[in-house]
This record gives C-alpha cells, sequence and structure tokens, in this order.
C-alpha cells in the first residue's frame, strides 16, 4: 500500500517559486492500476518521481508498504528501490551495447545474483513477455514495442510489489500501445502487482482500475472509473 499524506514539492522561491505538487494526498491498495492523468505541467511526473523514490518532497509524508521511506536515507532509499520498485520509462532507457537478456539481468546483478541465476530469471521473465526468441537480439535490432516489452521485463525481474511506468506509449503507435496497455493489464492481474501508470491519452481510461486527475499540482478528482472510457483511436 502506497499512503502519501501533504505532499508538496515546491521548485523556486518568492516570486518565482514553483509548485510542481501542492499538498498532494493519496492512497494507493495493493493490486490496484492505478492511472494518473492531466495536462502537461500539471504534478502527474513529480508524483510518481516521488513515489518511486526518484526525489524528495519539499514536505509532507509518505509511506511504501508500511515503511516511512522520507526516513531512509540514500543506501536504504536505494536498497528499497532495487527490493520493491520497478520503473518503465517513455524512452525505454536501454544500453544499446547490451542484448535484451543482458539489459533485463542488470538490476538483478546489483543484487548479487550470479550469472546463471541471472540467466535462468531472464528467460523466465522474457518468456512472460513474448520476447524468449529476441533474448540475444540489441535494442537497435528490435522494434519500439519489442523494447519497450524488454523494459517492462527489466521491472519485472526481481520482483517489485510495486511498478511505476511514466508514459510507456508515449514513442509507440497506436496498435503498439494497445499492446503493451494489454500486457501491463494482464501482468497486474497475474502477478498481482501494484502499478501506477501516467498518461495523456484519454483512450487508457479503460485499462485503469482507478483514475487519479490532476491540475496545477493538486489533485482535482481520484474515482473509479463510472462512465466509460473514451474511444480508441482509429
Amino acid at each position: 500500500m502506497i499512503k502519501g499524506r501533504d505532499l508538496f514539492k515546491i521548485y523556486g522561491k518568492g516570486t518565482v517559486e514553483v509548485r510542481a505538487l501542492d499538498g498532494v494526498s493519496v492512497q494507493i491498495d495493493r493490486g490496484e492500476f492505478i492511472g494518473v492523468m492531466g495536462a502537461s505541467g500539471s504534478g502527474k511526473s513529480t508524483l510518481l518521481h516521488l513515489l518511486g523514490l526518484l526525489d524528495r518532497p519539499t514536505s509532507g509524508s509518505l509511506s511504501i508498504d508500511g515503511v516511512d521511506v522520507g526516513r531512509l536515507d540514500e543506501r536504504g532509499r536505494t536498497l528499497f528501490r532495487l527490493q520493491r520498485l520497478g520503473y518503465v520509462f517513455q524512452d525505454y532507457a536501454l544500453v544499446p551495447e547490451l542484448t535484451a537478456e543482458e539489459n533485463v539481468y542488470l538490476p538483478s546483478m546489483v543484487r548479487g545474483m550470479t550469472s546463471r541465476e541471472c540467466s535462468r530469471v531472464c528467460g523466465e521473465i522474457l518468456t512472460l513477455v513474448g520476447l524468449r526468441d529476441r533474448r540475444h537480439h540489441f535494442p537497435g535490432e528490435m522494434s519500439g514495442g519489442e523494447q519497450q516489452r524488454v523494459a517492462i521485463a527489466r521491472a519485472l525481474v526481481n520482483k517489485p510489489s510495486i511498478i511505476l511506468a511514466d508514459e510507456p506509449c508515449a514513442n509507440l503507435d497506436t496498435q503498439n500501445s494497445r499492446n503493451i496497455l494489454e500486457l501491463i493489464k494482464r501482468l497486474n492481474k497475474e502477478l498481482g502487482q501494484t502499478i501506477v501508470m501516467v498518461s495523456h491519452e484519454g483512450w487508457h481510461k479503460k485499462y485503469f482500475d482507478r483514475i487519479i486527475y490532476m491540475s496545477d499540482g493538486k489533485i482535482l478528482t481520484d474515482d473509479h472509473q463510472e462512465n466509460g472510457p473514451l474511444p480508441e483511436p482509429a
């Protein structure tokens, strides 16, 4: 479970002060697939970065899985990220000189797993995302959709309780976006992982259990979807 209370993120001072987050309180239950939506500059990515311990709030409290993460030092935050959190970015963030398998098992190597263990676990994860036959290919030899699936596999390899995805479909066409969203939704249901995903596409709404709408650093609404999804693009 994620509990954030009165979260502020303020840049600058005085007349140039920018409140990227302005007193946000949020609760996300285990196993939920949450969509965070809103216009550019609304605070979506800032909220995700705080939840992912990639940044610290100016003030406010945040607990994840019962841990007050605001009290962790930098080493503790790094270990928490490795053990509890997985990340999927819009630009894939793969190392071009490494194969799909090597990109996936980097987090496991950091945790001290042997090469044999890494290879076994990576084979299982790449099979799960439908890329076992592409495990020895480099990112430049794969499509954008395949590269994003590698990034998802990398996020899953340490079996984190929470996946944080920042517009993972931003660089994909509509069909590949559907494929990635359906994969994430399936993994959410099959593995029971909590997923928080930033999106600006209205038709993505149908994949989420709940949608948090943001504007000017505040949460406007935080509701289960009741009115049905917006139509998908042709």
